[in-house]
């Protein structure tokens, strides 16, 4: 029994709940440390609009899925989007003054210093307006990141001629709320700044992924839901991250 419960405790490591000042603002983030005792991997996981860090870590569960990665599900402040006032992230560079991405910053700074990360293995993935945020931070804060993974998003202007960096894009054809044509341009913009040339492979069942002349990938995976999170992405988007991390 002893041995089951230390098990248990490896797999689902007890949160932390984070707090940290950006600005003015008192922002959080829920943090789940990784089981690892060797510098680890870093993943932000960004709610939808109207959504919150506590939802995420519960639907999403990229924790329990890679154990051995640092997982931060941070928290949005109040945003207005759809003509409605929720928690969410900003959608571009330099809206509210980047407040989102400042957090970012804030809570990479932090990881780095508490929790033994890895800092050339730092990720960023999100459903919705999440997957939005994630492309304002490739094109914002590349430098910091090792690939990304949105899901039901789609590409932030300024992702246009983004430095090269392995993406995941995960979208359905019967999303209503973000049509399946804007994750299709935001295909082509990826493939574009990686130097995608080449036809695409299977890389798992419905998923094909392509090369790109400057050494990262762009995966694509269309499927047949509407605007959800679907049930295989957490376990994609980990085998994705831990290919990029040699771990896979």
């Amino acid at each position: 029994m002893l041995a089951l419960l230390l098990i248990v405790s490896q797999v689902t490591p007890n949160p932390v709940d984070l707090k940290i000042k950006v600005g003015d603002a008192e922002r959080s983030a829920i943090v789940y440390r990784s089981n690892s005792t060797k510098p680890a991997p870093v993943v932000f996981v960004f709610h939808g609009f109207t959504g919150n860090a506590k939802h995420a870590a519960a639907a999403y569960k990229l924790h329990e899925a890679w154990p051995e990665a640092t997982v931060v599900y941070p928290q949005g402040l109040e945003v207005e989007l759809l003509g409605r006032k929720a928690p969410g992230w900003q959608i571009a560079p330099k809206m509210q003054d980047d407040r989102d991405v400042k957090f970012f910053d804030a809570l990479l700074s932090r990881v780095n210093k508490d929790q033994n990360a890895n800092a050339k293995q730092v990720f960023t993935c999100g459903m919705s307006n999440g997957a939005i945020f994630s492309y304002v931070l490739l094109a914002e804060r590349s430098g910091d990141l090792a690939g990304a993974a949105p899901v039901a998003g789609y590409a932030a202007p300024a992702f246009r001629n983004a430095p090269a960096r392995p993406i995941l894009i995960i979208h359905g054809k019967g999303d209503t709320l973000l049509p399946i044509s804007l994750a299709e341009r935001s295909f082509e913009l990826a493939k574009t700044n990686n130097g995608v040339t080449e036809k695409g492979i299977e890389w798992i069942p419905g998923y094909t992924i392509y090369q790109g002349s400057k050494g990262n990938s762009v995966i694509y995976h269309e499927h047949p839901g509407g605007h959800i999170w679907p049930n295989d992405a957490t376990s994609s988007i980990v085998k994705f991250f831990k290919r990029l991390t040699g771990s896979e």
